[in-house]
């Protein structure tokens, strides 16, 4: 497995330890804070222990980021509309080429309950 060995040096671990300027008085910072006091704010002296650290990435993992990357960005640019399709179906509707399979839309139905149901009952 090839891993690349990153090194941060003073870099503090807790992206809430710090505060940007802007956030000050909004409801971000709110939640900063309410963050801050759930899961404990690092204290300087804590802060200054932890601020070596190595992270390695494996080969797998670039992979996995690479592709999720892509898969996202091929979603962003997929339309919500596929106007091709549109039409195709609104020409065989009116030309009465257009034929539901009611069985189809009840197998699908069902397949969809049972996998809403299996993904609840795992919870």
């Amino acid at each position: 497995m090839t891993t690349n060995r990153v090194h941060h040096a003073n870099t503090p671990l807790s992206p809430l330890s710090t505060q940007s300027p802007s956030l000050k008085g909004t409801a971000e910072a709110a939640q900063v804070e309410e963050a801050k006091a759930l899961f404990g704010a690092k204290t300087p002296a804590k802060k200054a222990a932890a601020t070596n650290y190595d992270v390695n990435i494996s080969t797998t993992g670039k992979e996995r980021a690479e592709a999720f990357n892509k898969a996202l960005d091929i979603a962003r640019k997929t339309p919500d509309v596929r106007a091709d399709r549109v039409a195709d179906l609104k020409q065989r509707i009116a030309q009465g080429k257009y034929h539901i399979d009611s069985g189809k839309i009840a197998d699908g139905m069902l397949r969809e309950a049972v996998k809403d149901h299996l993904a609840e009952s795992e919870r």
